[in-house]
């Protein structure tokens, strides 16, 4: 039965929003067409690689292929001669990276791969060999702990320490990156490095039978509760009725769906290096959660988080955080301090810090009035989760990104 959680007038308006969103956030370039992760006015107006390849995955199983193509296009003209994708680039496709991060390269490797096999384009297929063959040397050589068999990280997803030593988020991501190239490309090289990753994850990154965030910088299982936990899923590496991805997705339910606001918050936030941003829940994360449910046949509680995300949507668009103004009265200083402290440590991300402030201070004022605060609207990575929730969902069958095309759904 197709579900009615979601009223067609409003997922009309949604699709409809959403495509304002892309348009809003487009750039155009020498180096091609991409996205920001927010509209130049936002807070991140860069294309952070992560962002870019999670969306051209979004658009394939939206059938977006023409708009994923030219995506696509654009990460292989702003690779590193040395092979690896940095975390963010500019207008003008030059990198603009304020810390060193590793899972930009395999998802970047991830996205390119998964067009090709949606859109059977061989001429990108061909043309991409030689890039992820650099960035697959550059991995080995330089990420991979080939002892272990697992991917040394310093910051990943979060944009924070929180991820130093082995996450899982960055594990599943290479894990799939050189699966899904020896499904392309054929060869020992990439199916070994597939095998013996995914191989370490379920040997070294479960603990009573569920996944870890992440190891710590000298291997001690970090056991806290992280929506990351889903990686495994995420990537298509466990089947979500595995007991460990299950036993996961129990421990996220119970530790982080907040029960005064609802939504998922990303992780606790027990000590300042869990609050660099004011804790909340994130719609692009809750929208995960809305996948694994469908994905399980758990019907009801996937429409409860799908009417969730509607219901916290501001004129259809999405923020990537709402948060209780309570969090915001209490922690917004102790955020303000860490701010101004990066931002004098690293001169070249002065802007992006004075940007994150300006949001901080907004967020403050608002408190005054409100119980809960958006922050950081439209946020394209909650709209592409949405889409693709939507999808799982049975509510649209495709959804073309261009703001003339037409979609059904």
């Amino acid at each position: 039965m197709k579900p009615t959680t979601i009223g067609q007038e409003e997922l009309e308006h949604f699709l409809d929003v959403s495509r304002e969103v892309f348009q809003q956030s487009g750039v155009a370039s020498a180096r091609g067409r991409a996205i920001y992760s927010t509209p130049p006015s936002g807070t991140y107006p860069f294309v952070y690689t992560r962002d870019l390849a999670l969306t051209v995955v979004g658009l394939c199983e939206l059938d977006a292929l023409g708009t994923a193509r030219d995506f696509c296009r654009f990460l292989l003209r702003v690779q590193s001669e040395d092979g690896p994708w940095v975390q963010r680039y500019d207008a003008e496709g030059r990198p603009a990276a304020i810390v060193g991060q590793q899972d930009p390269t395999a998802l970047a490797i991830w996205a390119l791969l998964t067009y090709v096999r949606a859109a059977s384009d061989d001429t990108l297929v061909e043309v991409a060999r030689g890039p992820i063959e650099r960035a697959t040397a550059y991995t080995v050589d330089n990420v991979l702990n080939s002892y272990l068999y697992l991917i040394e990280t310093t910051t990943s997803i979060h944009e924070s320490e929180v991820s130093a030593g082995y996450e899982i988020w960055n594990n599943c991501a290479h894990a799939a990156a050189f699966a899904l190239a020896h499904r392309v490309y054929g060869g020992e090289r990439y199916r070994r490095l597939a095998l013996m990753i995914r191989r370490a994850i379920g040997l070294l990154m479960v603990q009573d039978n569920r996944f870890l965030r992440r190891l710590d910088p000298r291997g001690y299982p970090d056991i806290r509760p992280d929506v990351t936990m889903m990686s495994p899923f995420y990537f298509g590496l466990w089947s979500p009725t595995e007991r460990a991805v299950m036993n996961s997705a129990e421990v996220i339910e119970r530790a982080l769906w907040n029960v005064e606001i609802g939504g998922y918050v990303r992780y606790l936030p027990y000590s300042p290096v869990e609050r660099t941003m004011v804790p909340g829940p994130f719609p692009h994360f809750t929208a995960w959660m809305a996948q694994y449910h469908y994905a399980i046949g758990n019907q009801d509680r996937a429409e409860a988080i799908m009417r969730w995300l509607f219901d916290n949507a501001i004129r259809g668009q999405l923020p990537e955080l709402i948060a209780p103004s309570a969090s915001i009265r209490r922690f917004a200083p102790e955020i303000r301090r860490g701010l101004d402290s990066r931002s004098s440590e690293r001169g070249r991300s002065a802007g992006s810090h004075a940007r994150a402030r300006l949001e901080l201070d907004r967020l403050d004022d608002a408190s005054r009035a409100e119980d809960v605060v958006p922050s950081n609207v439209p946020y394209l990575l909650a709209h592409v989760e949405t889409l693709r929730a939507l999808k799982h969902g049975g509510y649209v069958e495709r959804w073309e990104a261009e703001p003339t095309a037409r979609h059904s759904g």
